[in-house]
């Protein structure tokens, strides 16, 4: 990772040039600025996630109303999928896994607490994948059949969708895990370890 020099400059002048203690605020300065990156990313996610949740809501109500293409009485299997994405991105949005909802005190063991939170948040939202994602597929298989039987998929499209289902899935699975257990595992281990170590320091 790159210095940020602009930090290394604000931390240098507000240490009145005294070399330990800039590090020490250089620290805290990067670490604070992890913390807000990780917010801002997270927020940026969950609105694009949002865009196109309503612009499948929109497609859904469309077809219902206006265009009369879409059946629910026959077709509610999609629309089940619809209400369990709306449920996930709720109960994410709601829980608020970016981390604190403000910013932390400009302080070191503050930084590296929020950072876990934002660990330990990304952790839940794999783990409620996890839960979620199989009930979704459930749900997606009741609407492919509901397709097929109102003559909207031939057993062909049918059978080439669940493939490239099958395949999506298993990748987007496997990324997900390895996240979990390469990355944010062995991350929120080392921010409690760091965290520890500054607590039971006689000189804290």
């Amino acid at each position: 990772m790159s210095m940020d020099m602009e930090r290394l400059e604000r931390a240098w002048a507000g240490a009145a040039n005294r070399a330990d203690v800039a590090a020490g605020l250089y620290l805290i300065d990067s670490t604070l600025g992890e913390v807000a990156r990780r917010r801002r990313l997270f927020r940026l996610r969950m609105g694009l996630v949002g865009v196109a949740l309503a612009g499948w809501s929109l497609v859904a109500a469309y077809g219902i109303v206006w265009r009369g293409t879409t059946d629910p009485l026959r077709e509610w299997g999609a629309l089940l999928m619809l209400a369990m994405t709306w449920a996930v991105y709720a109960i994410v949005l709601r829980r608020g896994w970016e981390g604190a909802a403000e910013a932390p005190a400009a302080s070191l063991p503050a930084g590296l607490r929020a950072l876990l939170d934002q660990t330990d948040g990304a952790m839940r939202r794999i783990r409620v994948m996890a839960v979620a994602v199989p009930l979704f597929l459930l749900a997606m298989g009741v609407a492919v059949a509901q397709l097929g039987q109102v003559g909207k998929m031939n057993a062909g499209n049918i059978r080439d969708f669940a493939l490239l289902a099958g395949i999506g899935f298993t990748l987007s699975g496997g990324i997900f895990a390895i996240r979990y257990h390469r990355v944010l595992k062995p991350e929120a281990e080392r921010l409690r370890r760091l965290l520890g170590q500054y607590e039971d320091s006689p000189s804290r």
